[in-house]
């Protein structure tokens, strides 16, 4: 259990500290990390945790790392999970918040974050690609036409994310049973 804490811990403070645009960024990496290289969760189970995390409270990294670490460390490893997650973002804004007002005058600090919004909107744009590539590979219909049903009422309508993920939990959960309690 200590190698695999300090491992879950290690992994979680790397993609912390140099992954930038939250939790639609890193979460890629986590899986690509837990599931293809170190072989601790399959590809299913990350997706089931994110899907959770998005509907639970808190930041989606963090509830993920918690799962993560659960799941593989017991609650020794939910601790490293989260203190890997969180102590990089909250070291560096600290540091920030002590320079704020010099670094948001400087013209080179405006361009360097203008070039950063540009990349974290393709990564999160990729991390967007990646989810829908996993509800299109279920190859379910009734999966896509979920999906299409919350991105148009989240598109044309003002239905709060929260409506959307209550909605959706529940009606997955109604049409579970319809594959001899498989989920749809």
């Amino acid at each position: 259990m200590g190698k695999r804490c300090w491992t879950l811990f290690t992994t979680m403070l790397f993609l912390s500290a140099f992954t930038l645009g939250g939790g639609y960024v890193i979460i890629p990496l986590m899986q690509r990390r837990f599931t293809r290289e170190l072989k601790w969760l399959t590809e299913d189970e990350v997706f089931e945790m994110v899907a959770f995390a998005r509907a639970s409270p808190g930041a989606v990294t963090v509830n993920v790392a918690v799962q993560v670490g659960a799941r593989v460390a017991g609650p020794a490893g939910a601790l490293c999970g989260v203190l890997g997650t969180v102590i990089p973002p909250l070291a560096i804004l600290s540091v920030l918040s002590l320079f704020y007002s010099a670094f948001t005058a400087s013209p080179i600090a405006a361009a360097l974050l203008y070039g950063l919004r540009l990349a974290v909107a393709v990564a999160v744009s990729d991390a967007v690609a990646a989810m829908v590539a996993e509800v299109i590979r279920g190859g379910d219909r009734l999966r896509w036409a979920v999906a299409g049903a919350v991105l148009l009422l989240s598109l044309a309508a003002d239905v709060s994310t929260v409506w959307l993920l209550s909605g959706s939990a529940v009606l997955g959960w109604l049409l579970s049973g319809r594959k001899g309690g498989e989920a749809a």
